[in-house]
Order: structure tokens, then C-alpha cells, then sequence
């Protein structure tokens, strides 16, 4: 391998962080793609130690959270680190962190685009390269069965759910799922962008070509070994630098 194409080291963030704040960050750098819905939302994060769930606080905004606002949570939402409450929607995310351990981040709120699709009960589409990440792994939940507040109605939307990781809930919002928080805040800024696509794709009166089926799995590989640590590293510098505070 010649020093062209050899790896090289990439900029990083430019400082370590914590569970917590890479939490925050997560929640403003997914607030920015378009996640944000005012009070609604939560992302959760399997704690390694523990196994308990670190989550956002109940009415604290997700633009506006910083590390200290960040709760440790038990599955039954007990907190046991931080000063706020739990939302009550808490199971939306219990049953599946529960039954699928490459699903140690899971995102839902209730992005414009998302939500748009799942009011029409239309499926997101791979139209462009990028979105090939989440071949074979979208679910429209076409059934509204009201709020998720206990165990038995996460169960539910668990089973509904399966092994996908981007999933549109139709009269409802969206949920992304993802291994490490740098993935989740990568596929959440591509699942919303796709939606949009989709939607003015199918409103532009033109026929939108799908991505041929046969080149997904290797666009897939390729996209997720290189983009989720280096969109991370990007997203959370440019944060950084102008929101410094999400840290605190």
C-alpha cells in the first residue's frame, strides 16, 4: 500500500468524553438534522457497567441539555444518576433494548419527514446510495395503538419492531436503533433526509428509481466502515465549538 492510499489518522473531536456527554451531544446533533419536536423525544443508551439505561430528562429540551441534565435510569425508570424526571414513554425503548443487544442506542422523536410518512403510511426508499445503511431494515408500524406508558404496550411495539433499525410509526413519529451513539447520530441525520427524499420523490409527479437491489449490500458494508465515527467527529467539533456548554 503507497502513502496515497494508505489509512491516515482522522481529526477526531479533539478531547475524550463520557457517556453523558456524548449523550447531550448526541440529542443537540440530532435536534439539528430535524429530530427536535419540542418537549417530545428520548434516546436511550445502554449503560456497560450496569445495564441500565442513561436517557434524557423529561421537559428538558433536547437543544438545550447539557451532561449534567443526562438521568441514569432502571427498567422499571427509577432514576439512580441525575436530577430530573424519566418521561413516562419510557417502554418504548425498554422492550427493545431488551431483546436485541445490537441495539444498544435506540432514538425516537418525531422528525417532519418521518412523521409525514407514517401519517401517509408510505415507507421510506432507498434512492440514493447513502441509504443503503438500512437495507432490509425498515419497518412501517401501520397500526396506532395510542401511547406507550408500561411494559406490556412496549412488549407490543417490541414485536412490531423485529430486527429493523429504522422504523416509521404510522400517526406517530419514527425510532432509529443503532450499536454506539456515534452510529445513531450518522443513521438518524440519513433516516430523515431519506424521508424527505421519499416524499418529494413521490410528490414530484417523475418516476424515482430505487437504487438497484443487487449493489446494497456492499454500498451497505462500505458505508457503515467508513462514515458513522467520521460524521460523529465532525458533527460533535462544529457543536463544540459553537454550543461549548452541552459538556457542563
Amino acid at each position: 500500500m503507497d502513502a496515497v492510499t494508505a489509512p491516515r489518522p482522522l481529526k477526531g473531536v479533539g478531547r475524550a468524553l463520557d457517556v453523558r456527554q456524548k449523550l447531550a451531544c448526541l440529542l443537540r446533533v440530532t435536534a439539528r438534522e430535524g429530530w427536535s419536536d419540542n418537549l417530545a423525544g428520548h434516546i436511550t443508551v445502554v449503560d456497560e457497567e450496569t445495564g441500565n439505561l442513561w436517557v434524557n430528562a423529561w421537559g428538558v429540551w433536547w437543544e438545550e441539555t447539557t451532561a449534567s441534565d443526562v438521568l441514569l435510569v432502571d427498567y422499571d425508570g427509577n432514576v439512580q444518576v441525575g436530577p430530573w424526571a424519566a418521561t413516562a414513554a419510557f417502554n418504548i425503548h425498554t422492550e427493545i433494548h431488551r431483546r436485541r443487544a445490537d441495539a444498544r442506542v435506540v432514538v425516537h422523536n418525531h422528525p417532519y419527514y418521518a412523521t409525514l410518512l407514517g401519517v401517509l403510511g408510505v415507507a421510506p426508499r432507498i434512492l440514493h446510495q447513502n441509504f443503503a445503511v438500512f437495507a432490509e431494515e425498515l419497518v412501517v408500524v401501520d397500526e396506532y395503538a395510542g401511547t406507550v406508558n408500561n411494559v406490556e404496550e412496549g412488549v407490543w411495539l417490541a414485536d412490531r419492531v423485529g430486527d429493523a433499525s429504522g422504523i416509521i410509526l404510522r400517526n406517530h413519529g419514527a425510532i432509529v436503533t443503532a450499536p454506539t451513539i456515534e452510529e445513531a447520530a450518522w443513521k438518524c441525520a440519513i433516516f430523515e433526509r431519506m424521508c424527505r427524499m421519499t416524499y418529494d420523490a413521490v410528490t414530484s409527479g417523475f418516476d424515482a428509481r430505487d437504487v438497484e437491489v443487487v449493489h446494497l449490500d456492499a454500498l451497505k458494508g462500505q458505508l457503515r466502515r467508513a462514515c458513522p465515527q467520521t460524521y460523529w467527529d465532525g458533527a460533535v467539533r462544529m457543536l463544540i465549538a459553537s454550543e461549548p456548554e452541552v459538556l457542563d
